[in-house]
């Protein structure tokens, strides 16, 4: 064997399939840290009636992304269906999963539980800025996920390029540039309440784009 299948082989060990008598349908680990998140923003929610307009869109913003990628994770094909072993891809998506999660978290906790007065162009720019990292961490799970469809961890009799989601790997790609894109505006204006509000609202806008994009390329394929 030569030395660079052996490395290969190291750092992507072959996935073996979970058994249909072994696999599991009902919460995961991460979905328990997905419901952490949103107890967060519940809890910031109950607050709507006193809060400003453009602390209102962040919290709306907070919402589109984290109860998204929640659907996202429960519909994503094949993640669950292989096991995590050191080291193979399944283990490295799963641990993209959970740093996902702590940026939700981290976009949650950005308003206060009780906020008095918040600087709005602060509270933008941290906002995208955690969200242009998610993108870039969806970018890299998807770029997995063709690492995976070309048969770095599927048994050979598996292997097959046709199940590669170059459509799933190009949405990721645009949104992330419109992500990049919102933030470098958000750094070129001087971001006040209503600056704050467009912003969010225009990054809401992305986030169901992205989801409506995500769907349809379900569909076809």
């Amino acid at each position: 064997m030569r030395v660079p299948e052996r490395l290969k082989l190291a750092v992507s060990q072959e996935a073996e399939e979970i058994p249909a008598s072994e696999s599991d349908s009902g919460l995961t680990f991460t979905d328990i840290l997905f419901g952490f998140v949103i107890s967060a923003i519940f809890v910031r929610l109950q607050n709507w009636g006193s809060l400003d307009g453009f602390v209102r869109w962040q919290l709306l913003t907070s919402v589109v992304i984290v109860l998204g990628s929640w659907i996202g994770f429960r519909q994503s094909a094949n993640r669950s269906k292989y096991k995590l072993k050191f080291f193979n891809l399944p283990l490295f998506r799963f641990i993209l999963d959970q740093i996902m999660v702590l940026l939700y978290f981290r976009i949650a906790i950005l308003t206060p539980t009780h906020p008095t007065e918040l600087d709005p162009a602060h509270l933008a720019d941290s906002t995208l800025e955690v969200l242009f990292f998610i993108f870039a961490l969806y970018l890299l799970w998807d770029i997995g996920n063709l690492f995976m469809s070309w048969g770095w961890t599927q048994p050979k009799s598996k292997y097959t390029k046709s199940t590669a989601d170059w459509r799933g790997l190009a949405i990721t790609t645009f949104f992330l540039a419109c992500f990049a894109l919102l933030l470098h505006v958000n750094n070129e204006i001087d971001v006040g309440a209503q600056q704050a509000s467009l912003l969010f609202g225009v990054a809401v806008g992305l986030l169901l784009a992205y989801r409506f994009a995500k769907d349809i390329r379900n569909a076809w394929r």
